[in-house]
């Protein structure tokens, strides 16, 4: 199992559930990239089995980071692939919702309910990004 994590954050939030849910994917046998989500590469996406993307809530809107990496992935397909969205937001978490929004007009299997955590990650919600890693490495069917 392949799963590419790309993340934004402002604050250290978004990013420390992304890492949380790297380790937990890749203690479970997963192999994982993880990068800020500008670095995400075609090739990261081609060769993932699932993409995650880890984006807080500004303006409820993503942050212009997110937002370009759906603009540069407009035309691809991702259908065949998985989707997995969680961040952090002070309010409504618009921003994961609008990533859910993209990845499936594109044809992803996006899995719900994402993961939204209001201001900075408890120790329970890490440990719930870390499981969700995990699940994502283990279940070989979505």
């Amino acid at each position: 199992m392949k799963i590419v994590v790309g993340y934004e954050s402002y604050h250290g939030n978004t990013r420390t559930m992304a890492y949380a849910l790297e380790r937990g994917a890749r203690e479970a046998g997963a192999e994982t990239v993880i990068r800020n989500i500008r670095q995400i590469k075609p090739f990261d996406i081609k060769n993932a089995d699932v993409v995650v993307v880890a984006t807080p809530t500004y303006h409820q809107k993503p942050p212009s980071n997110v937002r370009y990496f759906m603009k540069n992935y407009d035309n691809f397909d991702f259908s065949g692939k998985t989707a997995f969205v969680l961040g952090s937001c002070e309010e409504l978490g618009d921003a994961i919702d609008q990533t859910i929004d993209f990845f499936r007009s594109k044809g992803a299997t996006v899995l719900t309910p994402p993961i939204k955590v209001k201001g900075k990650p408890t120790k329970a919600d890490l440990e719930s990004c870390q499981q969700k890693g995990s699940e994502l490495a283990t279940t070989q069917r979505f």
